[in-house]
């Protein structure tokens, strides 16, 4: 098996085995679900009140902003049981990381199809010898995106998380309205 391939499949273990601790650790239990339940419900009102055209302004307004309030309240609670998780996954990648650089270490794995840009080549470039060619990428490069990538398609896969819905901030998720300064 080729260093690149090796390389790719540790990065997809290693990223299934941080999606199942924090499984374990956080989205399975009763409180989680709880706060993930009430975000969903929370949401939902808040989105049929956004679209509801009967009712008056200022009273309209002010459920609006009481379900706003909750949803923050809700996902600020679910984020503080999440920081269990993200501390070991942390613990555990950076290992993970330690181990991949350590085994590979001043091998190139694959070879970039452009040169990269001189503040990204001590990225690309991390465990490999000086004289290695600019577009040579090192395995530790390879590890870190290939973990990225398998983490956001192994938590958009099984959504154990809190739905993406509308946390964006509004100057985010609407700039025009913040730009002009209308709601």
């Amino acid at each position: 098996m080729s260093d690149f391939v090796a390389v790719v499949v540790l990065s997809l273990l290693s990223s299934a085995l941080t999606e199942a601790l924090s499984y374990v650790i956080v989205y399975r239990t009763e409180a989680f679900q709880r706060l993930k339940a009430k975000v969903i419900q929370t949401e939902t009102r808040l989105e049929e009140e956004k679209n509801a055209v009967s009712g008056s302004g200022k009273h309209r307004q002010r459920r609006i902003d009481g379900l706003e309030t909750q949803l923050a309240d809700a996902r600020r609670s679910a984020g503080s049981l999440q920081m269990r998780a993200t501390l070991v996954v942390g613990l555990v990648q950076m290992a993970a990381i330690y181990a991949v650089g350590t085994q590979f270490s001043g091998r190139v794995v694959a070879t970039l199809p452009f040169e990269p840009a001189r503040m990204f080549r001590s990225l690309t470039h991390r465990g490999l010898p000086e004289d290695s060619p600019v577009s040579a990428c090192s395995a530790t490069f390879v590890f870190v995106l290939g973990g990225l990538a398998f983490k956001a398609i192994i938590d958009r896969y099984l959504q154990l998380g809190l739905p993406k819905g509308s946390s964006l901030p509004s100057w985010v998720a609407d700039p025009e309205a913040a730009i002009t300064g209308k709601k």
